[in-house]
Order: structure tokens, then sequence, then C-alpha cells
């Protein structure tokens, strides 16, 4: 019994079980790494066919043409555009917030925003699971240039209050590369 207690004798199997131990814990830190679990029930009733996308885009195309050709104002004063595109960052920003109960939003509301100049903006904010906008102040730049983004707009980014996203890319100008079917 003496030489299983010798001095020092038990640091290597210590070691062994601390490093073991400490890669099992570990093992599932590695945040974003993971792919996020999808209930595809609650997905289920919102997926529609390409055919059917691209109809519905062909649509509102044409629509926004005939109103342009018939009501020249209406081309000037409002800016519709084809698709707005966001990165997956802002999604993820987005889908992270927490409601006063501490439960991950349910989902992302997009509303419909005017910019001065007639665009039309997709502004986005996260729910929770009864529906309530989650308000809460998403992300800084303490006084960090924020190429391409205007000063107010830098501004808004460093102060604590609530915030939303927007300023996606709009198409045209930054379209997806033909051929696409859901693009003209």
């Amino acid at each position: 019994m003496k030489k299983f207690l010798r001095p020092g004798s038990w640091i290597l199997p210590a070691l062994f079980l601390l490093v073991g131990v400490s890669t099992f814990t570990l093992s599932g830190c590695h945040a974003g790494s993971a792919e996020l679990p999808i209930n595809e029930d609650s997905v289920r009733p919102h997926a529609i066919s390409i055919a059917e996308a691209a109809m519905l885009t062909a649509n509102f195309r044409n629509t926004v043409d005939s109103l342009s050709k018939k009501c020249p104002q209406f081309k000037d004063s409002l800016r519709l555009g084809y698709s707005e595109a966001f990165n997956s960052d802002t999604y993820r920003i987005l889908l992270q917030q927490k409601d006063s109960s501490g439960q991950l939003a349910a989902g992302i509301r997009i509303y419909y925003g005017l910019g001065k100049d007639g665009q039309v903006k997709l502004v986005m904010v996260p729910y929770d699971h009864n529906g309530n906008d989650i308000l809460h102040h998403l992300i800084s730049v303490e006084n960090k240039p924020v190429p391409g983004v205007s000063p107010a707009h830098t501004e808004a980014l460093t102060v604590n209050g609530a915030q939303a996203m927007e300023e996606g890319q709009h198409c045209p100008t930054y379209c997806p590369p033909a051929p696409d079917p859901l693009q003209p």
C-alpha cells in the first residue's frame, strides 16, 4: 500500500484525469461552431417552391414598374427596389437577444420603413414567444469609425438606447449575379 502513496506518484494520474474532464467539459464551449437546432414543424408553413418565389418576385417587379410608368411621381417618391440583403451576423445578433424572462428571441419581425430619400427600408427587431418586440441595445462602436456609415448613424451606435437593424444591401445596386430565378 505504501508504494501507491509515494510522494509525487499521484500527480500523473491526476493530470490525466484533469485533462480528460476538461476536454469533455469544454468541448461544447465553441460558440458558433455547432449548428442551431431547427424545429422543422415551425418552418414548414413558410416554405414555398422556387417557382412560386420567382412568380411572386416577378409579380412585384412588374407592379412596381407599371406603377412607375403610370405615375412618374411614384418612382421619385417611393423607391421600392427588388430585394434587400443582410449578412448572417445581423440575424444572429437579433436571435441571441433575450426577453425579460431570459428566453431567447422567438423570431425576427420586419417593419417597413421609409428613408428621407424615398427608399423603402426593412427594419428588423427580435420578438419574444408572446409576440412582443424585444428592444435592447444591440451593438456599440465606441468611437470606432464605421466604413460607409454616416457620422449620425455611427452616433446612434454609441448610445445605450434600444436599437433595431436596418441598412441592408438594396437591389438594384447590389443584386445577386445572374442567372437567378428571383431576379430580373
